[in-house]
This record gives structure tokens, sequence and C-alpha cells, in this order.
């Protein structure tokens, strides 16, 4: 109580719009004061708090506003992780760089499962459904987690023989935090499949560059060329002593099922893996009736990225933060999954197979 206590203080008459009645001001000082404890009991800080008042109180000072209804939306919009109020009590606040990440994911109804994996239980809290990929929010928080971890998500040398199930409880807040990529991954791909079906667009790559304008890039796809063993391919199609697929494996992957290309927005953090027909290969909305082949979009779907692009970053806080992480923190199905599936290797094949597909160049094999 006495934070909430100390944050009515900070209601003063500098809060309160010039521009209102008497009786007007009574009814707004209130109503604002409600808001506040509210958003108190979510874990706002004064300084967000401060920006909240400072912003309805600019509204409507700059032009004659119904202020109930200005507060009743403004409020709304302070339960939609990424609106633009909600960005600027994010930007304001003064919660240390962890504080603020970790704030987001418990908003969420963020907790560790049986399975000591991330779940959601149900809150008033939902993500922007307007939060388009590319969008400032997404970098913002991005650039957050970099401060927060500056040398990633690490544990103890002595940890890292232990089981991986073990590893994820005892580093909670590292494990929700690197499995909320996956979150911030249906957000994306589920804005895709709407923005497509809205505007009437013929493949999800179309609608994907259509939201993205001049704000993307192909990437290196290697870790979601994935091919499943005993399926695609066979033990003699992997080099020997090592996981990757050999030039034949990785022929026999792309004639049976195609090339998926990477598509990143231009901050490097939102991330689309494209088949041969321009669809989506997602955990969240990809479907296929072979049993064997259901795991797909886990193995070689998509991941949101914290870290920046290596090739203008020297501090390889795409690496620390995206890269390292899987080995320790990811879902336990994931974990599962992917030790059936195998990568083709970075050499000078895979790379040409790669610029071909990226200039249209298509190789699965057509069915008669």
């Amino acid at each position: 109580m006495k934070v909430k206590k100390e944050l009515l203080t900070t209601i003063t008459d500098d809060h309160i719009p010039k521009t209102l009645s008497l009786t007007d001001r009574t009814v707004y000082t209130l109503t604002l004061k409600i808001q506040c404890n509210k958003q108190v009991d979510h874990g706002w800080d004064r300084d967000a708090l401060n920006c909240y008042a400072e912003y309805l109180k600019k509204r409507i000072d700059e032009k004659p506003i119904v202020f109930e209804h200005l507060l009743e939306e403004s409020e709304k919009q302070l339960f939609l992780i990424g609106s633009p109020l909600y960005e600027q009590l994010f930007i304001h606040s003064n919660l240390s760089n962890k504080e603020k990440v970790h704030l987001v994911i418990k908003q969420l109804g963020g907790f560790l499962d049986d399975n000591n994996d991330l779940a959601f239980s149900l809150t008033e809290y939902a993500v922007d459904p307007d939060l388009a990929p590319g969008f400032s929010f997404l970098d913002i928080f991005a650039k957050t987690v970099q401060k927060a971890y500056p040398n990633g998500l690490e544990i103890k040398d002595s940890d890292k023989k232990i089981d991986r199930s073990t590893i994820k409880k005892n580093y909670p807040d590292e494990t929700m935090l690197h499995q909320f990529r996956h979150r911030l991954d249906k957000h994306n791909v589920l804005y895709v499949k709407e923005y497509r079906q809205k505007h009437n667009l013929p493949t999800d790559e179309a609608a994907i560059k259509m939201i993205l304008k001049d704000g993307w890039f192909y990437a290196d796809p290697q870790y979601h060329n994935r091919a499943l063993l005993d399926i695609d391919v066979t033990a003699d199609d992997i080099h020997s002593g090592q996981r990757v697929l050999t030039k034949r494996g990785l022929l026999k992957k792309i004639r049976k099922r195609g090339f998926y290309r990477k598509i990143l927005s231009a901050d490097y953090h939102s991330e689309f893996i494209i088949d041969e027909a321009g669809e989506l290969i997602s955990q969240w909305t990809t479907r296929t009736q072979e049993t064997a082949y259901q795991q797909m979009p886990i193995a070689n779907g998509e991941s949101f990225n914290y870290g920046e692009r290596p090739r203008y970053e020297p501090t390889k806080s795409h690496n620390r933060l995206d890269g390292m992480p899987p080995h320790y923190f990811d879902p336990t199905q994931r974990m599962q999954i992917k030790k059936n599936w195998i990568s083709p290797k970075d050499d000078w094949f895979y790379q040409v197979i790669r610029r071909l597909a990226e200039k249209g160049c298509r190789f699965k094999k057509k069915v008669k």
C-alpha cells in the first residue's frame, strides 16, 4: 500500500488538464487515481504513470474532447502489449531492463508449467492486434533484452552437464525469456495470415513483403532446411562424424520438399520461413496429412531474434541471445523433435542452392 499512496501524491495539478471545469477536474482526478492504482498492481512504476498522466493532459488540452471517453479508451491501450501508449510507458518507466522485459511476460500471464516450459494463464493483457512485424515496439523490446543480458542467457559451466529440465527449473527467468520468442513468433505469423486474408493476397510471402514494404531481406536458412531422418534421407546421406547433410542428402531433401527461404524484417527481429509456394512454414499454422512429417513446422519454423544482425554487430548478441540458448532453454517438445532432423552443411554447394532459390529457382519435384 505504501507504493500506491506514494503514487497518488504524484497526481498533482500539473497533471490535470487546464481546460476542464472544477466539477470535471474532480471526476477526472478520481478516475485517473483509480486507473493508476490498478496499473501499480500490474507492475508499473511512478515514471510510467507520470508518462500516462502527461499523455492524457496533452490530448485534452490540445483539442476539446470528452475526457471520460479518452480515459476509457486509453486504459484499454494500456492492456495491449506493444500499443503506442503501452510503448511509451515501457520507454519512460524507470524499472531496470530486466524488470521491464519480464514485466511483459508476467502481464501476459507467463509461468513455467510442469515440464518447466513457458505457458500462459488468462489475464487482462494481450498483444496488440495492430502490432505489425517490423513495428518499433518489437525493436525496442529486443534492444531492452540486449541491455538486460549483455552476456546472453548464461548458465554456469557446472550446470551444463545436468539434464535440461533441471536447467530450465533452475533458470526460470532465462527459460521464460528465451521461449517468449515463440509467443512473439505466433503473433507475427497470425498477423500475416489475417493481413493476407484482409487484402486478398495470393500468398503469405506477398503479405509479408507488403507489410514490411522495403524493410526486409533474405537471410541464411540453413537451420530451417532440416531433413527428417529415415523419411527424407537415410544415414548414408549424413556426413560421417557430423550431423549435417551431404550434397546428395540436400538434393534429396529439396527434390522431395523444396528449399525453404528465410525473410527477416530490416531490424533483424521478425523472422519468417517460406516454402517454394510462398506459404509460411510455422508451428502455428502449417498442417500436413503426413503423420511423420507433422513435426516439420517445429523443426524448420521461424524464431524471433533478440539479437542484432551479425554482419553489423560485433558484440555477437545474436549468438548469445538466439543461437546458444536453444541448447538449454528450448521447449521439451522442440528438443525431442530436433534430434531426428538434420540440417544441410554450410558449404559452396548449399550457398549456390540458397542464392538460386532467392532468385526464384524452385527445386521440388512436381508430382504428376
